[in-house]
C-alpha cells in the first residue's frame, strides 16, 4: 500500500484528520489556482500577440478602468492608443477580446452570429428578469423564435401601430401644456428646496421645470401596453395600476451615488451565480426580510399578471376563433396568428410570456431612456432643436386637417428629424455594450492588419480565438469612433448624417449594424427585432414634443453623466443621490404667427 492511498485510509478513520487534510489541499490549491489563472494562463492566450493595455491588477486586471469612467470611455482610450482590436484582463487573469474593425465586428454579429452566442450567465440574468423569451434562447431556438415573430414586426404592422403612438403623445401633450399653463413644477426636479425657492422667485412667466424622465417613461409605458397587448397601464393619468407600478419598481433599478468597484461588481456576480443555481423564489420564502419578500412578491406579480394578460388574448381565440384576434393590432394578438399559422408547438406559453415581459421591457425602458437623452441633447443645442421645430411644421402645412398627424411615410421622409433619431442614439445608445463568446475555435478576420505586440514587425489579418472566448462589443464606443465620425465624433452634429450640397458635409453611411454604421440594435440575426417599432415610436413622440414645445436646461452649467444598470440613464452630477433624472425647463414653444 503505497503511502497516500495509506494516508487516506486512516483518515476515513480519524474525521478530524480528513477535516485538516481537507483544509490543508485547499490552503494549497486556493494560491495555485490563483497564480495559475492571474499569471501563467494569460502567457499562454490565443490573444498574446494583440496590442492592449498593461494588466492594472492580479485580481480584476483592467475592469478598474471600465468600471471608473463613463460607458465606453475606457474602449474610446484604448482605441485610440491600440487600434481597432484590443486585449484586456477581466477577473482573475482571463482576457478579453475588445472590437472595433468592421469586419471582424460583421464576423461576429452577422456572418457568424449563431456562432458566437451570448454567455450562459448573460442568458441566464435575462430569464431570470424577462423570462425565455427572444432574448434568451440561442441556435435554433432563437431561430424559430424569430421565425414566429417577424410577421408581427412587418412594416405594414409597424405602420398600422402609428395612430396609437399619436393617441398617447398627444395625452403627454396636453398634460404638459396644462402644467405649463398652470407654473406646475416638479418639485423632485431640484437639487434641493433651497435652489427650488430661489427659481420661483424669478421664474419666467409661463416656464416650469420637469424631470422630463419620468413623463419619457409614461409615456412609453402607456404605448407598449396598447401597441404590444391591447393593456392599459394608465401612467399618464397617475393612475397606475398594479401590475404598472410593480413592473416600474422592479426592473427599472435606480442608479447608485458611487461608481461601481471592481471588488463589489465581483460580489453582485458571485451573489447571482448563486442565485442562478437556487430555486430563488422558494428560497425567499424563507428568508425573514421584508425587502426580499417584496422583491418575491414583485416577481411573482408581474409573473401572474403577464401570464393573464397571455391568456385572456388565448381565450379569445378559443372562444370566438381566430377570427376574434383578425382585427386586432397589438403585438401579441399579430404573435398569436403567427404561433397559430405555425402550430401550438411553434411557441410555449412561457415562451410567449418570456416575449411579452421582453416586449414590455425593450419596448418601454429603451425608448425612454434615449427619448429622454434626446431631449437633454436639444435643450444643449437650440439651434438644432428649433431647426428640427421647422421642418416638424413645415411638414404639417400639408396635412388636409390641422388637427391630423403625421403618418409613418410622411416621419420616415423628414431628413433632419431621421439625422437627429441617428445622432442622438449614436452618442447615447440605452445599452452601451454586450458580449458573446466564441462556441468553438476561429479565427476573425480584421479589415486592417495590426501590428503584433511581441513583434512589431509582424502583422496580424486574423485573431485567434479559442473555444470559450469572450467578445466585447463597445457599443457606445464604435458610435463614438473618430475613423468613422471624424474628429468631433464626440459632438452632438446631425448634420454628419446629411450630404450637404456644398460638400462640407459626410453622409455616414454602410458599417455593420441594422442602422448603418450605428450599432445601437446590433446588427445580423442577433439584432433587435423591434427596431424598426422603436424608432417609428420614437420619431412620433420626438415630432409631437418639440411642434409644442420648447426645452432648455434647467441651469446652464448643469452636468449630466450615464450610469449603466443594464440600460444606461443620466444622472445630475452632485445630485446622484437624488437617482436616475432629468431636469429641463419646458415652455410652449410660439407660432410663427406669434413672432
Amino acid at each position: 500500500m503505497d503511502s497516500i492511498t495509506l494516508l487516506a485510509a486512516r483518515a476515513v478513520q480519524h474525521p478530524f484528520l480528513a477535516t485538516g487534510l481537507a483544509v490543508l489541499a485547499l490552503s494549497i490549491a486556493v494560491p495555485l489556482y490563483f497564480v495559475a489563472a492571474c499569471f501563467v494562463r494569460p502567457l499562454f492566450s490565443s490573444l498574446r500577440d494583440l496590442p492592449g493595455p498593461r494588466n492594472d491588477h492580479w485580481l480584476h486586471g483592467n475592469l478598474g478602468r471600465i468600471f471608473g469612467g463613463a460607458p465606453g470611455e475606457a474602449h474610446i482610450a484604448w482605441q485610440k492608443q491600440y487600434g481597432n482590436a484590443v486585449r484586456y484582463r477581466a477577473f482573475f487573469g482571463k482576457d478579453r477580446l475588445l472590437l472595433f474593425d468592421p469586419v471582424a465586428l460583421n464576423h461576429v454579429l452577422v456572418a457568424h452570429a449563431y456562432e458566437y452566442p451570448r454567455p450562459v450567465e448573460a442568458r441566464a440574468d435575462l430569464a431570470m428578469v424577462l423570462g425565455r423569451g427572444v432574448l434568451f434562447v440561442e441556435f435554433d431556438d432563437h431561430r424559430r423564435h424569430r421565425r414566429v415573430m417577424n410577421p408581427a414586426f412587418a412594416p405594414n404592422h409597424m405602420r398600422a401601430l402609428t395612430p396609437v403612438f399619436f393617441e398617447y403623445t398627444h395625452r403627454l401633450r396636453k398634460v404638459l401644456t396644462q402644467l405649463v399653463e398652470s407654473g406646475t413644477g416638479d418639485s423632485s426636479a431640484w437639487r434641493n428646496e433651497q435652489q427650488r425657492l430661489a427659481w420661483e422667485e424669478k421664474k419666467p412667466k409661463g416656464e416650469i421645470v420637469q424631470d422630463v424622465m419620468k413623463w419619457m417613461n409614461r409615456v412609453t409605458m402607456d404605448i407598449i401596453g396598447e401597441a404590444g397587448f391591447g393593456y392599459h397601464f394608465n401612467s399618464l393619468s397617475l393612475e397606475h395600476n398594479a401590475f404598472g407600478r410593480v413592473f416600474t419598481s422592479v426592473f427599472t433599478p435606480r442608479a447608485s451615488a458611487a461608481k461601481p468597484a471592481p471588488r463589489d461588481v465581483l460580489i453582485q456576480r458571485f451573489v447571482a451565480g448563486v442565485i442562478r443555481r437556487l430555486p430563488l423564489m422558494s428560497l425567499a420564502d424563507w428568508i425573514p426580510n421584508p425587502s426580499i419578500k417584496q422583491l418575491r412578491d414583485a416577481f411573482k406579480l408581474v409573473e401572474v399578471e403577464s401570464m393573464k394578460i397571455l391568456q385572456a388574448k388565448k381565450l379569445e381565440v378559443e372562444k370566438d376563433g381566430l377570427e376574434s384576434v383578425q382585427g386586432g393590432n397589438d403585438l401579441i394578438a399579430l404573435l398569436l396568428k403567427s404561433v397559430n399559422s405555425e402550430g401550438k408547438a411553434s411557441m410555449s406559453d412561457q415562451e410567449l410570456r418570456g416575449q411579452l415581459t421582453t416586449m414590455l421591457i425593450a419596448g418601454h425602458e429603451t425608448t425612454s431612456t434615449a427619448l429622454t437623452w434626446t431631449l437633454w441633447m436639444l435643450a444643449r443645442a437650440p439651434g438644432v432643436q428649433a431647426k428640427l421645430r421647422r421642418e416638424i411644421r413645415q411638414a404639417r402645412v400639408g396635412l388636409a386637417d390641422p388637427e391630423d398627424d403625421l403618418d409613418s411615410k410622411d416621419l420616415d421622409a423628414l431628413p433632419y428629424l431621421d439625422a437627429v433619431t441617428r445622432e442622438c442614439l449614436r452618442l447615447e445608445p440605452p445599452v452601451t455594450s454586450t458580449i458573446r463568446q466564441a462556441a468553438h475555435d476561429d479565427f476573425i478576420p480584421l479589415s486592417t492588419p495590426i501590428p503584433s505586440a511581441r513583434d512589431p514587425s509582424r502583422l496580424i489579418s486574423h485573431i485567434h480565438v479559442r473555444k470559450g472566448q469572450f467578445i466585447f462589443i463597445p457599443i457606445r464606443a464604435v458610435g463614438l469612433s473618430s475613423d468613422v465620425y471624424g474628429d468631433d465624433a464626440e459632438h452632438f452634429r446631425p448634420e454628419r448624417w446629411i450630404e450637404s450640397e456644398d460638400g462640407t458635409g459626410k453622409k455616414i453611411e454602410g458599417g455593420v449594424g441594422l442602422t448603418g454604421s450605428n450599432l445601437t440594435f446590433l446588427a445580423g440575426p442577433r439584432g433587435c427585432i423591434g427596431y424598426k417599432f422603436a424608432i417609428l415610436e420614437y420619431k412620433a413622440i420626438l415630432s409631437v414634443l418639440i411642434d409644442h414645445f420648447e426645452f432648455d436646461l434647467r441651469e446652464p452649467d448643469m452636468q449630466v453623466e450615464g450610469r449603466a444598470v443594464m440600460i444606461t440613464r443620466p444622472l445630475i452630477v452632485g445630485e446622484e443621490h437624488k437617482g436616475n433624472r432629468m431636469p429641463l425647463r419646458i415652455r410652449i414653444a410660439p407660432r410663427d404667427e406669434d413672432h
